[in-house]
């Protein structure tokens, strides 16, 4: 069994490199595990623990899949928190302009919902990872970092695959290795 996931990558700019920098730097005494810029991607799916068999079923899927979408670009602007300001657990980038991976993230569902694999119940919020937080004192460093950031367009980013990945988890965090790559048409 191999724990898989399906994705598409972002590479940050300049503005959102910067910022992250910053942050990291603002934040830096407390329990942040800050996500490796290199493994800055938008999780579409979270297959987990998954058969080499069902493996190759997604493969064929998602070439399937990405024949029927074109490359689209979306728009990274804001800067937010999952749960909230008081309980924050991770800290993440926005996305807009996003109807295109919206309607490919439908279709992905469906794909594997019909392999057996039951899609998340939450409603589909794309967003970049920037860090999972284990524990903040300093919150109102926190809040004025958002909303400084809470408004900022980063970037555009164009989005020209889908990428099967396998995470395997370390105690210096997840190591992510494609098991294929797919090219939108």
């Amino acid at each position: 069994m191999r724990r898989t996931f399906i994705a598409i990558k972002i590479e940050p700019g300049n503005r959102l490199s910067q910022a992250y920098t910053k942050i990291q730097n603002e934040l830096k005494n407390e329990k942040i595990k800050w996500v490796d810029r290199h493994n800055f991607h938008v999780t579409l799916f979270f297959l987990g623990d998954t058969s080499d068999k069902k493996i190759s079923e997604v493969s064929r899927s998602l070439a399937e899949l990405a024949t029927a979408f074109e490359a689209f670009e979306i728009t990274l602007y804001g800067m937010g928190v999952f749960k909230n300001l008081r309980k924050p657990r991770v800290l993440w980038a926005g996305i807009r302009d996003f109807e295109p991976l919206k309607k490919m993230k439908q279709s992905l569902d469906q794909k594997m919902s019909n392999l057996g694999f039951a899609p998340d119940e939450r409603e589909f919020k794309p967003h970049l990872t920037l860090a999972r937080i284990k524990w903040i004192d300093d919150k109102n460093t926190l809040e004025h970092l958002l909303k400084e950031y809470q408004q900022q367009e980063w970037q555009k980013a164009w989005i020209g695959e889908i990428i099967y990945l396998e995470s395997k988890l370390t105690q210096s965090g997840p190591v992510y290795t494609p098991i294929e790559k797919f090219s939108l048409k």
